[in-house]
This record gives C-alpha cells, structure tokens and sequence, in this order.
C-alpha cells in the first residue's frame, strides 16, 4: 500500500458506535493490553512537534515539517500531517502523550538499549526475565496464552522473547500476521512459542472473523492490530498483544531507525501508526471494549533534536509515548522535550523514567503489585480515568 492509499484509507477510518451481541464478549478479566514497538527508536520532534520554538527549524533545516502543515494541539505542540486519524482520539480526551519518557543511561547502540526496555532493568542491572514475565507472575496458570506477539520482537536466538523472556509464560511470535489472518490457526501459521505454550498454540484457532465496519491497511501492522480486534470479537484474545511495527521490508531504517534520508521514510511510518491505530480504536468501540482496552508505545531511545550531514537524526535520550485506551486520561502529561543541541548523545536527559509507564500498567491498569518486578519502587502516572 502506498501513500496516496494510506490517506485514502485515513480519511474513511470511522469510530463506530455499533455494538455487538454479548456473546462476543470476552470471558472473566476481559482487560487487553496492548503493546506497540516503534523498532529503531522513533523522531519524537518530528512527531510531537514544538513548532513554536524558532530552535527546531534551525536545528533542522532540511528535515523540520513546516510550521503550516503542523497539526497543532496547543500553542506549542502539534502532530505530524501524518498523523491526523488520530485527531478523533486526541480529541475524545482518549490519548495521552507522556512527555520526557525514556532511560536513565542509553548507550547510542540499540541491542543494550532495547535490553533494558524489555527487561525493565537499570544500567547496572542484567536481567534474565522481561518486564513482563514477572509482572505477570499473577496470572501463571490462568489461560491457555498470556500473550501474542506480531511480528519481529528480539534478536536474541536462545530466548527470542522480548519483554516475555524467561520460560514462565505461554507466548507465541508469529513475523507475519497476514499469515495468521490467512490461515486462523497457529498450527497452520509459522510461529516461535515459548515451552510453556506449545501444547496451547497446537490449538489456537480462530474459528469466524466478525465483519468490522472498521476500515484497516493491508500492511502488516495494521493487519495485526486487525488480528487483535478479531481474536477480542471471539473472546478469545490473551490479556497482552504485543504487536512491532517496522518497515514490511524488515528494514528498520525505512521505518523510525532514521539515521538518513528521514523523509523518505519517517511519514509513511507515521502514517501507518496512526492509521492502524485509529482503525483499532473503531473496531473496539464497536465491540464495546475500548474501555477495556489500554494501547501504549515504546522503543528503545529517543532522536536527537539536530538532523544531521545525511538528512537524518542520530539517537538521542528522552522520547515521548502515546498512551491511547477509553478510560486514559487523554492530553499532555510531563515535560515537553526540550530544543538542546547539549547533550552527548543528542538530547535531553529523561524527566520521567520508563518504568513509571510500566508501574501504570502493573498497579493502575491490572489493580496488582510492582513489588519486586523492579529494583526499585516507582509511582504510577496519573493516565487512566478513575
């Protein structure tokens, strides 16, 4: 799908407000979480743009959107052209923007860096276990899967498991979910599972797609947050989704890994996220689980805020995440990233550290614990309605 396509799609993208018989409901505890990796390390200034400060059109003077085409949100931030699907959540005070998220210490290399995203550990720490697999110690013998991941998750070969590192928990990675949505069984779909969930993926199978008015892409990304909408519709979706989203050629660079030529590629990108997730939002709505539902992002470090010789931005610190569900608090929350060339990396340092994000998730979306899933104690962030 190209560019012109994704707009056209953009635009026909519409909340819904059909609902569906209860049969369609999920069972039990019907919370999803679902979790989206901007893979590479996404361009929060050309993304969540402080259009108003003179600093950001001199320090990129090839690549800064134009003051004009900026979707502007207040008197100083706007979104990316790109992203306008997402006007209608941001708008429904359904969208939260935490600003100055990221790591204590990056190292400017992305297998460290990631490392700890995953693993929820300090710069002193290396971790066996990802963030969630402790976190999740809760729900050890509750479900068939404790999570589905779409597409690429982590290069390490022995435990390829992202945030669900560790043999505890009944995860299953599947690269290419139009492979899934193909078939609608695991045992017809190449997948990697975890031991503790190949006796369950053998029997994962998705019986009926439910009709959508929701309008989805047909590139990868937005195919598994359809994937995900299908598998809630059957009340059969495991409590986290963990879905990538990366160029559909594998390469990163074409996506938010934007060390060169970041026009070429950093909008379509954009334009994918925001489509797909609009789309989901739809469909969730007219399932009647968007309250339900809470869709946060991450990666493994911010951009800085110069481009450089190659029309680029090279990897900087603090970032900002979107945060997007029915019961979020939608607006600004933290510090807006500073305009600074005066960092040895290429940013600002962190206001808020990205642990406090996955706190939320443990002690305000789940109602458990953190205690011991970090090394430290952290305080939610005020994001979600009470």
């Amino acid at each position: 799908m190209d560019r012109r396509q994704f707009l056209q799609v953009s635009a026909a993208v519409t909340a819904g407000s059909w609902l569906p018989m209860a049969t369609h409901a999920a069972p039990g505890n019907s919370k999803l979480l679902v979790l989206v990796y901007l893979k590479g390390g996404n361009d929060a200034y050309n993304t969540y743009i402080p259009y108003a400060d003179p600093r950001y059109y001199a320090f990129r003077p090839h690549i800064a959107v134009a003051r004009d085409q900026v979707i502007q949100l207040t008197e100083q931030l706007g979104l990316h052209p790109s992203m306008r699907a997402l006007l209608p959540t941001w708008e429904s005070h359904e969208l939260a923007l935490v600003q100055g998220i990221g790591q204590q210490q990056v190292h400017d290399q992305h297998y460290r860096d990631v490392e700890m995203q995953f693993t929820g550990a300090s710069p002193e720490q290396y971790l066996s276990e990802g963030w969630l697999t402790r976190a999740m110690a809760f729900d050890a013998a509750r479900r068939p899967l404790h999570a589905l991941a779409f597409g690429d998750l982590d290069i390490r070969v022995t435990d390829p498991m992202g945030p669900f590192r560790g043999d505890r928990l009944r995860v299953v990675n599947i690269q290419h979910p139009s492979d899934w949505m193909a078939a609608r069984d695991l045992d017809k779909t190449p997948h990697i599972a975890s031991e503790p969930a190949r006796t369950a993926a053998d029997k994962f199978a998705l019986a009926n797609e439910f009709q959508f008015q929701a309008r989805f892409g047909d590139d990868e990304f937005s195919q598994a947050l359809l994937a995900t909408a299908q598998l809630a519709a059957a009340g059969i979706a495991p409590p986290v989704v963990h879905i990538t989203l990366n160029a559909d050629s594998g390469d990163q660079h074409h996506a938010f890994d934007t060390h060169w030529n970041q026009l070429d590629y950093h909008d379509l990108a954009l334009t994918r996220l925001s489509v797909g997730l609009a789309a989901f939002r739809g469909a969730m709505r007219e399932l009647g689980r968007w309250n339900e539902t809470l869709l946060l992002t991450y990666d493994e470090f911010g951009r800085s805020p110069r481009e450089n010789t190659e029309k680029g931005t090279h990897h900087g610190w603090a970032s900002v995440q979107m945060v997007a569900g029915g019961r979020v608090s939608g607006g600004l929350h933290g510090q807006p990233l500073e305009v600074t060339k005066v960092h040895s990396i290429g940013g600002p340092s962190p206001a808020i550290d990205y642990r406090r994000l996955y706190t939320t998730v443990i002690e305000s979306w789940w109602g458990q614990s953190a205690h011991g899933v970090f090394d430290r104690t952290f305080q939610p962030l005020s994001l979600l309605k009470t």
